[in-house]
């Protein structure tokens, strides 16, 4: 069964847009593009009118990442894909990762719901901590996941009423807490970046600071206080909604919006 592969567009760099396609999509049947309004479309039709396997879909508008992976998930189930690695427009995957993840997925129990690698940041070292080939693990990002279509569906998708920020978090608790397993290889698939990422040390621990505008700092904390209320996570949420303010009082700059961005995200939290 042919795989497929899905990245949402944002008004992209082209040049790292065509470093992302280039390397996947020789791995894969069929690669999805869902554009959410972008303005430079021209551009982005120029680059993927060489390719044989690109389905495009555009979008009027920014409808946010929640809303174009479920619809990259709703094509490439009817494109007969029973999985599909989703990706940010600016990852870049190695050459074998379907490989990979396709080795994996012969030995798979039905119950598990996504393949992830480790990754590499552009900005700052992540440690995995890996020994082992694999592990289970409770959380991953989106970009780089391996999903399994059935799974995806069979919780209702992506909650698009995240738009953007969090969006990972809410899957991979649906998921979980239905019974469905992620597991993690120790295999460093894809190239990442999360925002300006920079690394600090927050009570002698290193931490990353995402530099993440104020926009971004609105749904992350928007969102977080909603997925608390969603899956009653309890106070643990709130601790880590209130050290991201510390940190970004602490570390980052244009302080003032951001701040004000996430105390507007914790009263509309509580409103959604």
């Amino acid at each position: 069964m042919a795989h497929a592969a899905g990245i949402v567009l944002f008004n992209p760099d082209i040049k790292r847009l065509e470093e992302n396609i280039s390397a996947i999509s020789p791995q894969v049947g069929s690669l999805i593009l869902v554009d959410n309004g972008s303005k430079n479309i021209d551009d982005i039709k120029k680059l993927i009118a060489g390719y044989g396997n690109i389905t495009y879909i555009r979008n009027d508008d920014n409808y946010g990442i929640a809303k174009a992976l479920d619809q990259i998930i709703n094509k490439a189930d009817e494109l007969g894909a029973e999985w599909v690695l989703t990706l940010d427009q600016d990852t870049v995957c190695e050459p074998d990762i379907i490989e990979k993840y396709d080795t994996f997925t012969k030995r798979a129990k039905d119950n598990v719901a996504i393949i992830t690698s480790k990754y590499k940041d552009r900005s700052v070292e992540v440690d995995f901590g890996m020994t082992q080939e694999y592990e289970k693990v409770s959380f991953c990002i989106t970009s780089g996941a391996f999903n399994n279509v059935r799974c995806i569906k069979a919780v209702g998708g992506f909650d698009e009423k995240l738009f953007i920020d969090m969006v990972d978090y809410d899957i991979c608790y649906a998921l979980t807490r239905n019974g469905y397993k992620i597991i993690r290889l120790n295999y460093t698939g894809f190239l990442h970046e999360v925002g300006r990422s920079t690394s600090k040390k927050f009570f002698g621990k290193d931490i990353i600071i995402f530099n993440h505008s104020p926009l971004r700092k609105y749904y992350w904390v928007r969102n977080s206080i909603y997925l608390k209320r969603k899956y009653k996570l309890g106070f643990r949420s709130d601790v880590r909604v209130v050290k991201r303010m510390i940190q970004t009082l602490l570390y980052e700059d244009d302080k003032f919006h951001k701040l004000k961005s996430m105390f507007k995200g914790v009263a509309d939290g509580y409103r959604m």
